[in-house]
Order: structure tokens, then C-alpha cells, then sequence
């Protein structure tokens, strides 16, 4: 009762996906917007995935399969440009 959350998802094709969303804090009298994609790349094994928000936070991950391996390499960031502050990582997700 104290907020409301409100999405929508669409599937462009087989490699598009896009993503909205609005939350709002009523308590607070916050709200927070987000649009999101996706993007699968099939042929080279990729995924590449990324969020803009109300609040200038820009985030982004790519995600390869390894081949033949069962790993895949995943690299990611994230960029507040409100608060001036700016987070990477990389990781190896196994299966």
C-alpha cells in the first residue's frame, strides 16, 4: 500500500529484447524509472545486457560461452553519474 510497481517486457525478435519499469515509493515520494535491453548474439556465443536509470546510473554486462568449455566469462559495470561513482567486475560462471 505504501508503493506501486509497474513493468512492461518486449520481445523484438529472436536476438532484441526490451524492458521498462517504474517504481514508485509513496512513503518516500520516490520514483525511480528503468529501461533495459538485451541482445543474444547465438552465432558468437554472447549476451550483451544493459539498464539506464532516473537516477543516471548507467550498468552494462557481457556474458561469452566459452566453448566447449562449460564456463562462461562474464564482464560488467556500472556508472552513477549523480553520485560521481563507477564499479566493474568480471566473473566465471560455471554450468
Amino acid at each position: 500500500t505504501a508503493g506501486a510497481h509497474l513493468c512492461y517486457y518486449h520481445k523484438g525478435n529472436d536476438q532484441l529484447q526490451v524492458g521498462v519499469e517504474v517504481e514508485t515509493n509513496l512513503r518516500l515520494g520516490e520514483s525511480v524509472a528503468t529501461i533495459g535491453y538485451q541482445i543474444d548474439l547465438p552465432k558468437a556465443n554472447l549476451v550483451f545486457k544493459g539498464t539506464v536509470d532516473s537516477n543516471w546510473t548507467v550498468g552494462a554486462v557481457l556474458e561469452k560461452k566459452l566453448q566447449p568449455l562449460p564456463f562462461t566469462l562474464a564482464l560488467s559495470g556500472m556508472l552513477n553519474h549523480a553520485k560521481n561513482q563507477s564499479r566493474f567486475g568480471c566473473g566465471l560462471i560455471i554450468g
